[in-house]
């Protein structure tokens, strides 16, 4: 969003610092803000009569419109080439080299080609002190902020942001005073989240009132309700991001929107609307414009985890979760390589200006030679210093995703009412055993045991009691296994237990050790000649039965013990 803002004001003072153009290009200006078609076609006009152009500085005029044509249409690599044209023109005011060299900067950033996009911002930076225009001076400052909010180098930002409200103070331009007012209150926002900028915000948005800058509008709404959300005010948020949800989509700005949407879909989710944000959530990843290792993409994708979090599906959590760990590495990545492009422009750049020094004043050359190496040694304790926190951060990212990995893993292996298997994993680990069983030529039991008259737990004491019989009586279980042992519920009142090297006579005391623990659990709400009993299917390995031919035989014995009365034990 700041970047396009950027672009917006890169162009608004172009075009006011060039007055005396020929008709043609200023139609073309004009067109550039609502009519594409017309913009087209009158590039396609004038490209054909460019040898009629009766200066360099009108080509260059031609070149900055054209290149801001496809900016508008996201098209960036169109939108590089006019520019480069641009620069190769003799005898182009340093006016224009700066308009050109701001735009190369926020094109080649939205390219990712980042030692570019510094170059030009600093080439710009440097042309700055020749020139007298403010209104110039105002676009490159302001540039130059919204590069160091990308960078999250809020002081350097608030420091250029400063400076080009107060030139827009100074030519009492209220647009200019509009857009700054705007990026300072962002930046003071992301700075310290933690902070109320309510006031701020509200100040700004008056302030841009009237002004007809709807992009604007947007971009303050959207950061107010951010600030809501933040300290917890739910409803105003909601209202703000659709008041700013509203206003983008006059601007047809894309990223903006998304943007808007992830804000609403967080708002649902803490609101516990969970299908309100899963279609908000989905919208955004089915957007074909969307960024593969973009901030849309990341967000929508942590809040998709946290969705199936919410809604209990562990295993599509842990997918999604996954997803975002392999958007968040190419995240970091760009994110590492776009500082350490700017480390080495701004080096590079001050290392030049050093050496212009050094010819300007030969009197001090062993001096300045001197300062040069300490600098250079300096840049590179503070590049190592960079490199090392960043692989610290990954590392300690990393970490926390596998932790993160692990839990989503467990949850999903685990019956949440009765802290045991769950059906799938207890299968899972019972296929296990018989492996091993078929490796050792070992003897293994199934037992399978349904709690009786269970239902009538229910209907008489109610669903809460009933759940707390099933985790009483899985206590009971578990207390008797040993390590090797595998325990799981099959679903309602169902359970299944596997024991490796054991026999039908072990498994038998085995349940009887069960069958006694039950008899001890009491409740104040039951009735004191209450009793809980349990119906046990035993079948044991002996040969070359399947682990599947087991548990039939075992559920087999079970449905027996029910027939025969319930409350013993029937062994296949």
């Amino acid at each position: 969003m700041n970047r396009f803002l950027c672009i917006l004001v890169l162009f608004a003072a172009f075009g006011s610092a060039k007055a005396n153009i020929e008709e043609n290009l200023a139609q073309l200006r004009e067109s550039n803000t609502y009519d594409s078609e017309k913009a087209f076609q009158l590039i396609q006009d004038l490209q054909e009569r460019l040898d009629e152009f009766v200066s360099n500085e009108q080509k260059a005029q031609f070149y900055i419109q054209k290149s801001y044509f496809y900016i508008l249409k996201s098209e960036n690599q169109k939108a590089k080439r006019p520019l480069e044209l641009l620069l190769q023109l003799p005898g182009v005011s340093e006016d224009t080299r700066l308009a050109a060299y701001s735009l190369l900067s926020q094109v080649f950033m939205s390219l990712n080609q980042y030692q570019d996009a510094f170059n030009h911002l600093f080439e710009a930076l440097s042309i700055v002190p020749k020139i007298s225009d403010e209104a110039l001076q105002f676009n490159s400052y302001y540039a130059a902020a919204n590069v160091f909010v990308e960078l999250e180098a809020y002081d350097e930002a608030l420091e250029y942001a400063l400076k080009a409200r107060d030139i827009a103070l100074a030519m009492n331009d209220n647009p200019d005073q509009c857009y700054s007012k705007a990026l300072i209150a962002n930046i003071f926002l992301f700075q310290n989240s933690q902070h109320d900028h309510e006031d701020r915000l509200k100040e700004a948005i008056d302030f841009c009132k009237g002004l007809n800058l709807t992009v604007v509008d947007a971009y303050l709404y959207k950061n107010l309700a951010l600030n809501y959300f933040n300290h917890e005010q739910l409803e105003q948020s909601e209202l703000a991001y659709n008041t700013a949800l509203k206003k983008s989509a006059e601007t047809g700005y894309l990223p903006e929107i998304l943007q808007m949407k992830l804000g609403l879909a967080r708002i649902y989710l803490r609101k516990g609307e969970l299908e309100k944000a899963k279609a908000n959530i989905d919208e955004i990843l089915q957007e074909p414009a969307l960024q593969e290792a973009g901030m849309n993409r990341k967000e929508a994708t942590e809040l998709l985890a946290k969705y199936y979090e919410m809604n209990e599906s562990y295993v599509e959590a842990y997918d999604a979760l996954s997803m975002l760990a392999e958007i968040q590495d190419k995240m970091l990545t760009l994110q590492a390589n776009k500082n350490l492009a700017y480390q080495k422009v701004k080096y590079a750049h001050l290392d030049q200006n050093a050496q212009i020094q050094i010819l300007d004043h030969k009197n001090k050359l062993l001096e300045l030679t001197h300062q040069v190496e300490e600098q250079s040694k300096r840049n590179f304790q503070l590049l190592s210093v960079i490199v090392l926190i960043l692989l610290s951060g990954i590392s300690l990212w990393l970490w926390r995703v596998k932790k993160q990995k692990e839990r989503y893993q467990r949850l999903s292996q685990i019956d949440d009412l009765t802290n045991t298997l769950n059906r799938r994993y207890a299968l899972k680990l019972a296929h296990e055993v018989h492996h091993e069983s078929l490796i050792n030529k070992s003897h293994y039991c199934v037992i399978i045991f349904d709690l009786d008259y269970f239902k009538t737990v229910n209907d008489k004491y109610g669903h809460a009691m009933g759940d707390w019989v099933l985790t009483k009586v899985s206590q009971c279980v578990k207390e008797q296994m040993r390590a090797v042992d595998v325990f799981g519920r099959l679903g309602g009142e169902e359970f299944i237990v596997v024991l490796p090297q054991c026999n039908s006579a072990d498994a038998k005391k085995f349940i009887e050790r069960c069958v006694k623990c039950f008899k001890d659990i009491e409740h104040a709400k039951l009735p004191d000649d209450f009793e809980i009993t349990a119906s046990f299917g035993v079948a044991a390995k002996t040969n070359g039965e399947s682990l599947e031919e087991l548990i039939i035989e075992a559920d087999n014995a079970m449905y027996k013990a029910k027939r025969n009365g319930r409350n013993q034990i029937q062994i296949y």
